[in-house]
C-alpha cells in the first residue's frame, strides 16, 4: 500500500496483523465462492445484453421469463463476487481504526452485510432496467444498440462529474467513514450494519454508471462481470483513482459515440 492509502486509513500490507490477513482471506474466499456459484446459476439468456446486437435476449425476453426472486437471488451472489475483493482493503482499514474493544467479528460482519444489502436492494432497479431493455430489444437490433450506446455515453459522462469524485473519495476512505460514523459502528452489529449501508450508498453513487454498462452488455455475463469488477476494484484500491475513472469515462464515451453513429457494427 502507498502513503496515499495510509493517508486515507488503509494500512500497509506489511503492517497487517495475522487477524487482518485472516479477515482479508475470508472475504476473498467468499468472493471466489460467489464467482463459482454465479457461473452455475447465471441464466444463459441473460449473458447477452442490448449491446450484443441482433435478438440478444434470444426471442423469449429473458428477464420476462425469469422471476424477480430468482433474479434477485442471483444478483446478490453477483454483488458478493464483484464487490468483496474491492472492499477488502477498506474493511481491514476500518478494523484497524476502530477502538480495540469494538473490533469484534459481529461488528465486521455487520459492516459487510450492510454494504452488500445496499447493492442487493439495487437489484430491484436492475431487474426493472433489464425488463425495459427487453422491451427495447423488441423494436429491432438497431434501436437496441443505439439505446445501449446512450447508456455508454451517460455512464462515460458521469465519470467526469463532481458527484462521482465526491462519492469515490468517501467510498475509498476508511478514515473518513470511521471519523463520521465510528461511534455508531462501535455500538454493535446493528449500528455497524447501518454504517455499512452508508458505505454502500457512497459506492452506489460512485459505481452506478459502470453497473448500468454491465446491464446493457450482459447482466450475467461472467466476462463483463469480470471487466466491470476489475474497473471498480482499480478505482477503489489503487493510487490515482480519478485518472483511472477518466480513462474508463473516455473509453465509454468513445465506444458510445461510435455505436450510436454506426449501430450496424453490431446490429444486423
Amino acid at each position: 500500500m502507498t502513503r496515499q492509502a495510509a493517508g486515507r486509513g488503509v494500512p500497509s500490507l506489511r503492517a497487517w496483523s495475522g487477524v487482518e490477513w485472516a479477515l482479508a482471506a475470508a472475504l476473498l474466499v467468499l468472493a471466489a465462492a460467489a464467482w463459482v456459484v454465479t457461473s452455475v446459476v447465471a441464466m444463459p439468456d441473460m449473458r447477452l445484453g442490448i449491446l450484443a446486437g441482433p435478438s440478444p435476449m434470444g426471442g423469449d425476453m429473458a428477464a420476462m421469463s425469469v422471476g424477480l426472486g430468482l433474479f434477485i437471488l442471483t444478483w446478490v451472489v453477483m454483488m458478493a463476487a464483484m464487490m468483496l475483493p474491492a472492499i477488502t482493503p477498506f474493511t481491514v482499514g476500518v478494523r484497524t481504526l476502530l477502538p480495540a474493544g469494538t473490533r469484534t467479528r459481529r461488528v465486521l460482519v455487520g459492516l459487510t452485510l450492510g454494504y452488500l444489502a445496499v447493492w442487493s436492494a439495487l437489484g430491484l432497479l436492475a431487474y426493472a432496467v433489464v425488463r425495459g431493455f427487453d422491451t427495447v430489444a423488441e423494436s429491432g437490433s438497431t434501436t437496441a444498440v443505439k439505446t445501449g450506446a446512450v447508456v455508454l455515453l451517460v455512464a462515460g459522462g458521469y465519470q467526469f462529474t463532481p458527484l462521482k469524485r465526491w462519492c469515490l473519495v468517501r467510498c475509498r476512505s476508511p478514515l473518513a467513514l470511521v471519523m463520521r460514523h465510528g461511534p455508531q459502528a462501535s455500538r454493535g452489529p446493528v449500528g455497524a450494519f447501518a454504517v455499512g449501508m452508508r458505505h454502500g450508498g457512497y459506492c452506489v453513487g460512485c459505481c452506478w454508471g459502470l453497473m448500468a454498462v454491465l446491464l446493457a452488455a450482459g447482466v450475467m455475463s461472467l466476462v463483463w462481470m469480470a471487466v466491470i469488477a476489475a474497473a471498480i476494484t482499480i478505482e477503489k484500491v489503487l493510487p490515482r483513482p480519478e485518472l483511472a475513472g477518466r480513462l474508463w469515462g473516455a473509453g465509454l464515451l468513445g465506444a458510445g459515440a461510435v455505436l450510436f453513429l454506426a449501430p450496424g457494427l453490431v446490429a444486423m
